[in-house]
């Protein structure tokens, strides 16, 4: 009976703290928001607007060059399922660049954690993300030049996958800046030569088979094909590797979690 009532306020003490958290997060957010962008003006908007005009502004490119489809898929649509996700992962990285030294005065309040710095700044960006995508989406769907995901299920899986990497790498550079001084100098060389390999350029089935083989190793090439599949369904042969993008996933939120534990040896609060 006691091991049974221990239990209980164990389990009720850990469902206050993920409230706490909660409403630490979403204060940090809302912080965020009017330090970034403002309280007046577009303030909120510029969140979803700096991915949508970069989403608009390639998708102009590309038809340019490409035409309305390539490989017998259209280019509209082929564009919104890779950049999108794209802009998340690079935003995400971007914002966790000395993000614990920015906001390092708030550690003196005793309910804020390192990791709700950093999670604060990648909430926020995976909420303008999906915001842009669906804004973006249901202009072009409006006037019939978008369809919307033929597999919702595979489309959302490919959402969760990219979400994962992408939170992995931003706990991991957040702490590594603030660790070593020279990593943040690293930073956009890495984001640049991963750019063409990561599968926003392309799909699985275009490649030699040689390579097909090898391109699924990465979790971004498998989460693409994921989302790309959702999107046009039967239309596309999708390859992907469920059980390396979950190991490499789980590697870099554990990584990205161990190194924002010790961080704060590295951290001069002022």
């Amino acid at each position: 009976m006691r091991k049974l009532e221990s239990r209980a306020l164990r389990f009720l003490a850990l469902v206050d703290a993920a409230k706490l958290q909660r409403i630490v997060i979403g204060a940090l957010m809302l912080r965020e928001i009017h330090t970034r962008y403002g309280r007046e003006n577009l303030g909120f908007v510029w969140l979803v607007a700096e991915p949508l005009m970069f989403c608009l502004g390639v998708i102009g490119i590309w038809t340019a060059i490409h035409g309305r489809s390539e490989h017998g898929i259209p280019i509209l649509a082929f564009v919104i399922t890779g950049y999108i996700p794209l802009t998340l992962w690079r935003h995400i990285t971007a914002r966790a660049i000395h993000c614990f030294r920015a906001n390092s005065a708030l550690l003196y309040h005793r309910q804020i954690r390192m990791l709700d710095l950093l999670l604060a700044r990648i909430v926020l960006e995976i909420y303008g993300a999906i915001i842009a995508y669906i804004v973006i989406a249901f202009i072009f769907w409006s006037f019939d030049l978008y369809e919307l995901p033929k597999n919702w299920g595979m489309f959302y899986l490919g959402w969760f996958y990219f979400i994962l990497f992408s939170t992995g790498m931003g706990l991991i550079i957040g702490s590594l800046t603030e660790i070593y001084e020279w990593m943040e100098k690293l930073v956009g060389p890495f984001m640049y030569f991963t750019l063409p390999i990561c599968g926003v350029f392309f799909m699985v089935d275009w490649l030699p088979d040689r390579a097909q083989r090898y391109a699924t190793y990465l979790p971004t090439v498998s989460a693409f094909e994921l989302i790309r599949g959702g999107q046009f369904g039967n239309d596309v042969q999708v390859h992907y590797d469920l059980a390396i993008a979950s190991a490499s996933c789980a590697v870099l939120i554990g990584l990205g979690l161990i190194l924002c534990r010790n961080v704060h040896r590295h951290l001069i609060i002022e």
